[in-house]
Protein backbone atom coordinates (compact mmCIF):
# COMPACT_ATOMS: atom_id res chain seq x y z
CA UNK A 1 0.00 0.00 0.00
CA UNK A 2 1.43 3.35 -1.00
CA UNK A 3 1.35 6.53 1.04
CA UNK A 4 -1.27 7.94 -1.35
CA UNK A 5 -3.57 4.95 -0.73
CA UNK A 6 -3.18 5.37 3.03
CA UNK A 7 -3.96 9.07 2.74
CA UNK A 8 -7.10 8.34 0.67
CA UNK A 9 -8.35 5.82 3.22
CA UNK A 10 -7.73 8.24 6.09
CA UNK A 11 -9.50 11.05 4.22
CA UNK A 12 -12.52 8.79 3.52
CA UNK A 13 -12.61 7.82 7.19
CA UNK A 14 -12.55 11.45 8.33
CA UNK A 15 -15.31 12.40 5.88
CA UNK A 16 -17.45 9.46 7.05
CA UNK A 17 -17.03 10.43 10.72
CA UNK A 18 -17.89 14.03 9.90
CA UNK A 19 -21.03 13.01 8.05
CA UNK A 20 -22.12 10.76 10.92
CA UNK A 21 -21.61 13.58 13.39
CA UNK A 22 -23.55 16.02 11.26
CA UNK A 23 -26.39 13.53 10.83
CA UNK A 24 -26.55 13.02 14.61
CA UNK A 25 -26.97 16.71 15.29
CA UNK A 26 -29.40 17.27 12.44
CA UNK A 27 -31.58 14.18 12.84
CA UNK A 28 -30.91 12.43 16.10
CA UNK A 29 -29.39 14.85 18.55
CA UNK A 30 -31.04 16.07 21.71
CA UNK A 31 -34.27 17.89 21.10
CA UNK A 32 -36.57 20.01 23.16
CA UNK A 33 -39.92 18.32 23.80
CA UNK A 34 -42.49 19.49 21.30
CA UNK A 35 -45.98 20.14 22.53
CA UNK A 36 -48.59 18.09 20.63
CA UNK A 37 -50.65 19.97 18.06
CA UNK A 38 -53.75 21.66 19.39
CA UNK A 39 -56.12 18.92 18.30
CA UNK A 40 -59.13 18.86 20.65
CA UNK A 41 -60.30 15.45 19.41
CA UNK A 42 -56.90 13.82 20.06
CA UNK A 43 -56.53 15.56 23.41
CA UNK A 44 -59.87 14.29 24.71
CA UNK A 45 -59.65 10.82 23.16
CA UNK A 46 -56.00 9.95 23.78
CA UNK A 47 -53.89 12.52 25.65
CA UNK A 48 -56.37 13.07 28.50
CA UNK A 49 -57.38 9.42 28.75
CA UNK A 50 -55.92 7.84 31.91
CA UNK A 51 -56.38 4.33 30.51
CA UNK A 52 -54.67 2.28 27.86
CA UNK A 53 -55.22 3.57 24.31
CA UNK A 54 -53.95 1.90 21.14
CA UNK A 55 -53.60 4.42 18.32
CA UNK A 56 -53.24 3.19 14.76
CA UNK A 57 -51.79 5.78 12.40
CA UNK A 58 -52.73 4.82 8.86
CA UNK A 59 -54.39 5.92 5.65
CA UNK A 60 -57.24 4.76 3.45
CA UNK A 61 -54.89 4.11 0.52
CA UNK A 62 -52.60 1.84 2.61
CA UNK A 63 -53.28 -1.88 2.08
CA UNK A 64 -51.74 -3.14 5.34
CA UNK A 65 -53.60 -0.38 7.22
CA UNK A 66 -56.91 -1.60 5.79
CA UNK A 67 -55.98 -5.21 6.62
CA UNK A 68 -55.51 -4.22 10.27
CA UNK A 69 -59.05 -2.87 10.64
CA UNK A 70 -60.55 -6.32 11.25
CA UNK A 71 -57.71 -7.25 13.61
CA UNK A 72 -58.30 -4.08 15.65
CA UNK A 73 -62.04 -4.81 15.83
CA UNK A 74 -61.30 -8.35 17.07
CA UNK A 75 -58.86 -6.96 19.63
CA UNK A 76 -61.49 -4.53 20.96
CA UNK A 77 -64.01 -7.34 21.33
CA UNK A 78 -61.47 -9.71 22.89
CA UNK A 79 -60.07 -7.23 25.42
CA UNK A 80 -63.35 -5.59 26.32
CA UNK A 81 -62.81 -2.26 28.04
CA UNK A 82 -59.16 -2.87 28.94
CA UNK A 83 -57.93 -0.93 25.90
CA UNK A 84 -59.46 1.74 23.69
CA UNK A 85 -58.65 1.59 19.99
CA UNK A 86 -58.31 4.86 18.08
CA UNK A 87 -57.60 5.31 14.40
CA UNK A 88 -55.78 8.37 13.06
CA UNK A 89 -55.73 9.01 9.32
CA UNK A 90 -52.37 10.61 8.58
CA UNK A 91 -53.83 12.45 5.60
CA UNK A 92 -56.50 14.08 7.77
CA UNK A 93 -54.20 14.70 10.77
CA UNK A 94 -50.73 15.39 9.33
CA UNK A 95 -49.68 17.47 12.36
CA UNK A 96 -50.30 14.55 14.72
CA UNK A 97 -48.40 12.18 12.44
CA UNK A 98 -45.49 14.60 12.27
CA UNK A 99 -45.47 15.22 16.02
CA UNK A 100 -45.26 11.49 16.77
CA UNK A 101 -42.65 10.85 14.07
CA UNK A 102 -44.86 8.67 11.90
CA UNK A 103 -42.91 7.97 8.72
CA UNK A 104 -44.19 4.46 7.97
CA UNK A 105 -47.72 3.14 8.24
CA UNK A 106 -49.43 1.36 9.78
CA UNK A 107 -47.80 2.69 12.93
CA UNK A 108 -49.21 1.51 16.23
CA UNK A 109 -48.66 3.47 19.42
CA UNK A 110 -49.76 2.40 22.84
CA UNK A 111 -50.58 5.28 25.20
CA UNK A 112 -51.09 5.16 28.95
CA UNK A 113 -51.96 8.31 30.89
CA UNK A 114 -51.48 10.22 27.63
CA UNK A 115 -47.87 9.08 27.18
CA UNK A 116 -46.49 6.65 24.59
CA UNK A 117 -45.37 3.46 26.36
CA UNK A 118 -44.49 1.46 23.22
CA UNK A 119 -44.90 1.49 19.46
CA UNK A 120 -44.68 -0.82 16.46
CA UNK A 121 -44.61 -0.41 12.70
CA UNK A 122 -46.38 -2.78 10.34
CA UNK A 123 -49.22 -5.26 10.33
CA UNK A 124 -50.00 -7.26 13.48
CA UNK A 125 -52.66 -9.94 13.85
CA UNK A 126 -55.08 -10.06 16.79
CA UNK A 127 -53.04 -12.56 18.79
CA UNK A 128 -49.83 -10.52 18.51
CA UNK A 129 -51.71 -7.29 19.24
CA UNK A 130 -53.23 -8.79 22.40
CA UNK A 131 -49.84 -10.07 23.59
CA UNK A 132 -48.24 -6.69 22.91
CA UNK A 133 -50.99 -4.74 24.69
CA UNK A 134 -50.99 -7.10 27.69
CA UNK A 135 -47.20 -6.96 28.01
CA UNK A 136 -47.31 -3.16 28.09
CA UNK A 137 -50.39 -2.74 30.28
CA UNK A 138 -48.32 -2.81 33.47
CA UNK A 139 -45.94 -0.07 32.35
CA UNK A 140 -46.26 3.25 34.12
Amino acid sequence: MSAADGFDKMLNFIVAIGLCGAAYFIFGGPREPVKPPNDAWFQSTVASNPGLVLVKFGAEWCGPCRMMEGELDKLSAQMGGRVSVVRVDVDQHPNLAQHYGVSSIPRLMLFKHGQVVDDRVGFMDTQNLAQWVTANAAKK
